[in-house]
């Protein structure tokens, strides 16, 4: 019996530093900007590193350093990616055995522009068709981003949801672009719905900016638990009463934010599974985001639970609030 299983692509990902080659233009609040790279010329960058990536794996990795039981569910083609992958999930202690990989198929990828600790992510999702295992026993299933051939499992995990198994999902872009009934009514029988601030705008296609106000539209989904995470600004979420806003966790200096989503929900989900309230759920997830940050790549600073704990208390001040 697993805690968590995750649900979506396994990616290979390059992480491009592109060090001052490259200029950020905002608008006067701030909130809307654009990266401007030289068109048409040869960029020389600080670095590259490559790694295999994606929400499923990082949340799954996390789940298994803070103590919990996890598998994942996936579909890699038959390259070098599934390779890399399969062999770094069971060094991690992760069970493969729903990991299906399809000869003649390639693997899905991205390309992440660090600069000034920010990323632009470009990704590829392959149209990998999804079916959940006969044999699969988990607590949980978290499902995020997906390609294009998702409609099948959403249909599985609705009826499975609707049998009482706890559904965390985190959508990924073709799915917010979509916005297909299935992604609502998979919303609306989920237990924990997991998004950014530009995430749960496209979802509702509302105009308002205001992260406490987007988690009360999204609570009117059905999920049981929403959660609006806003970059610097910290997260926001609530049970179904008052909205909770979690402030940044700093612990050390911010290198690239890859990842920093999946931390949180990783922490935020094992928080909940070992039987903490919501307020401390955010502060595990805040705590573990602020240590992925420093660190170039979504996996390498994910903590402990005892590294969880200790950073807690090296920062008594931090709190909670209740808005």
């Amino acid at each position: 019996m697993y805690d968590v299983t995750t649900i979506g692509d396994i990616k290979l990902d390059v992480f491009i530093d592109l060090g001052n080659d490259a200029a950020v233009h905002c608008d006067l609040n701030r909130e809307d900007c654009l990266m401007e790279i030289k068109y048409g010329e040869k960029i020389p960058v600080d670095s590259a590193v490559t790694m295999m990536a994606g929400s499923a794996p990082n949340v799954s990795i996390g789940i298994r350093r803070l103590g919990g039981a996890s598998s994942i569910v996936s579909v890699l083609g038959g390259d070098s990616t599934a390779t890399l992958a399969i062999d770094r999930l069971k060094k991690e202690g992760i069970s493969t055995n729903h990991v299906t990989v399809v000869e003649g198929t390639r693997s899905s990828f991205s390309a992440i522009l660090n600069f000034k600790g920010e990323s632009t992510v470009l990704a590829v999702h392959e149209p990998h068709e999804y079916s959940l295992p006969k044999d699969l026993k988990s607590d949980w299933l978290f499902v995020t981003e997906l390609g294009p051939k998702y409609k099948e499992l959403y249909k599985e995990l609705i009826e499975l949801a609707n049998q009482g198994m706890k559904i965390g999902i985190n959508p990924g872009a073709i799915q917010l672009e979509e916005r297909d009934p299935l992604l609502y009514k998979l919303i609306g029988v989920s237990q924990l719905l997991m998004l950014n601030k530009d995430e749960a705008q496209d979802l509702c296609n509302c105009p308002t900016k205001d992260p406490a106000a987007l988690v009360r539209t999204m609570q009117e989904l059905g999920p049981k638990i929403t959660v609006v995470t806003n970059g610097r600004d910290g997260s926001y979420a609530s049970d179904g009463g008052k909205v909770h806003h979690a402030p940044l966790f700093d612990i050390g200096p911010r290198v690239e934010a890859t990842g920093a989503g999946d931390a949180f929900s990783t922490g935020l989900i094992s928080a909940l599974i070992n039987g903490h309230d919501l307020p401390t759920a955010l502060t595990w997830g805040s705590v573990n985001s602020g240590s992925v940050v420093m660190y170039v790549g979504p996996q390498e600073g994910l903590l402990t639970k005892k590294q969880i704990t200790d950073e807690i208390a090296k920062q008594p001040e931090y709190k909670v609030e209740t808005i």
